[in-house]
């Protein structure tokens, strides 16, 4: 009863009632939005079916894709040791930038985005450069030079 009291008691704003019909008609139209279309046409579009049909990232698939996936693909294959870190990093980054579609470290080292959480189409293009590799037994040369030549066909350029 006290709630109902004080709801009661309130004097609102012009601006707070203008507030409250905006709010009232964004109620009426829940998971639609009002939108102007080429030929400056008001359209009412339902975002939740837009949204039907589409692919969306399922993280359990993520985490494997990437950790048991790609990232033990390449510690077992690539040259182990300290003397080889180099060889590896460089590998890396170039793997790198095609699972973050391009971004590149900056001069203070941060890519600005975190390749676990890549596109899983992403992830499985870097997977399949990997296991190809594998299969033909290549260099790290080898693997180097397929990522850099599918970041080149994307259009995506390489770390400096």
């Amino acid at each position: 009863m006290a709630d109902n009291q004080k709801k009661k008691d309130r004097k609102l704003s012009k601006e707070d009632i203008e507030r409250l019909e905006l709010l009232q008609k964004a109620d009426e139209i829940k998971g639609e939005q009002l939108s102007i279309d080429v030929d400056s046409k008001i359209k009412l579009e339902n975002q939740a079916e837009q949204l039907i049909g589409q692919q969306i990232d399922d993280p359990v698939q993520k985490f494997q894709l990437y950790y048991k996936g790609l990232n033990k693909l390449l510690r077992d294959n690539l040259p182990k040791g300290k003397e080889n870190e180099e060889v590896r990093r460089i590998i890396y980054d170039e793997k790198n930038i095609l699972i973050n579609r391009g971004a590149v470290k900056d001069e203070k080292g941060i890519r600005g985005s975190d390749g676990r959480m890549a596109y899983l189409e992403d992830l499985e293009i870097a997977i399949q450069i990997v296991a190809d590799w594998t299969r033909k037994k290549g260099s790290s040369t080898d693997l180097y030079m397929a990522f850099w030549d599918k970041n080149e066909e994307l259009g995506y350029g390489h770390q400096q």
